[in-house]
């Protein structure tokens, strides 16, 4: 299916405009704290099959999270046996509200069938709780473990001196699972803010294949592998960066002087519809690691000249903000990330990290909840081909 095309602008003045007025409409005498109610529903088969029970619908031991837009209260609550989770502390606010279970594979195979973790997850952006007993609804989907993830993102920019940096960015990706993978017909792109319910496609500004014909890339269990902007020593221009010498790939655009390592080979670019080099935002931006197929060879584009990429090839996502408040403002559907994470003003030379999860005979198993509020860490500094231990 075809998005219709989304006027942003004006939606998002509307937007905006209602949100304003609703804050004015809170007298002060509601600044009491009151009790709130969430409601975490699966609609799908998978809950009712786990509990034995054909019409419950509510989700228990879910974990909500509340966090206020306004004032950055944060709270956080467990569903009871009906899948209401129960807040005592809440003051009148609009709310980003994130839900999450977690069903452990033995779990999944015994009542279900499959071999694999689920995790359901939901969101609700910006919702308003104001009064006593308030009440909302958050319908959780569920979301499949990936073999291969996004480990970690360089996007922040280097401080002076010299001027501000951006060049060092790169991408980090691990092979989460036991099997040899190969990157060949493997993706990245960035995905754009205006198209969240498209049902059908990521709209990206950018998209870049890796190499290969086949199996010719191969990433062993537990293997890190780089693709940075610019696989150079970025030291030699900011005493505050890294050297990205040692990348296994680089974002090359042949259209442009753009620097190329003749040593490290090149992502192969599918699209590129602006900028000197493939530049993630940064500030705010989606970035989405895709399994290509061999018929996605003839593109679509929206009447803003994104590529629309199919949502079914997306196999990871992180999405990130410099305000973690800002989920009405969210790139990424919750089935590839329900959360936001960073928080980390520009050019501070932090990058974000995906946590440990356990460990399986000696290999690391990253978390993976499609959740990056909870997924990902923020650490002082870069730390490409390593896993940072908390």
């Amino acid at each position: 299916m075809i998005r219709k095309s989304i006027k942003i602008g004006s939606y998002l003045i509307i937007i905006l405009f209602n949100i304003t007025a609703c804050r004015e409409n809170l007298s002060t005498s509601d600044s009491a704290q009151f009790r709130a109610k969430i409601f975490v529903a699966d609609t799908s088969e998978i809950t009712r099959a786990i509990n034995q029970d054909t019409s419950a619908i509510g989700v228990k031991t879910a974990l909500v999270e509340l966090s206020s837009v306004s004032y950055g209260l944060e709270l956080s609550a467990v569903s009871d046996d009906n899948g209401v989770a129960h807040f005592n502390n809440t003051i009148p606010d609009f709310y980003n509200c994130l839900a999450q279970k977690y069903y452990p594979r033995d779990t999944v195979y015994k009542y279900i069938g499959l071999k694999q973790d689920i995790t359901l997850v939901g969101s609700l952006p910006a919702q308003s709780l104001y009064k006593e007993y308030d009440s909302l609804q958050i319908i959780v989907t569920p979301v499949i473990s990936s073999d291969l993830l996004i480990s970690e993102v360089y996007y922040n920019g280097a401080p002076p001196p010299p001027p501000y940096y951006f060049h060092d960015q790169f991408t980090e990706i691990y092979n989460n699972s036991l099997e040899i993978k190969y990157l060949d017909n493997y993706a990245i792109g960035d995905v754009v803010y205006g198209y969240r319910d498209d049902p059908s496609y990521l709209h990206c500004a950018h998209l870049y294949k890796f190499p290969g014909s086949g199996k010719d890339y191969p990433i062993y269990p537990g293997e890190l592998i780089i693709v940075a902007q610019d696989a150079i020593n970025h030291l030699e221009f900011n005493e505050n960066s890294l050297d990205l010498t040692l990348a296994d790939f680089e974002y090359y655009n042949p259209l442009s002087s753009d620097i190329n390592n003749p040593e490290v080979p090149d992502m192969i670019q599918i699209y590129h519809k602006y900028g000197h080099d493939f530049l993630y935002s940064v500030m705010n931006d989606a970035i989405v690691l895709f399994e290509l197929q061999p018929q996605d060879t003839v593109w679509q584009f929206d009447s803003f000249e994104y590529i629309m990429v199919p949502g079914e090839r997306a196999v990871d996502g992180v999405e990130y903000r410099e305000e973690l408040t800002e989920y009405e403002y969210k790139h990424l559907p919750d089935m590839i990330d329900a959360g936001i994470t960073g928080g980390v003003p520009m050019y501070k030379r932090k990058s974000i990290a995906r946590k440990i999860e356990k460990e399986i005979n000696g290999q690391l198993v990253l978390k993976d909840n499609n959740n990056s509020s909870i997924d990902f860490k923020v650490l002082d500094q870069p730390t490409p081909k390593q896993i940072e231990f908390e």
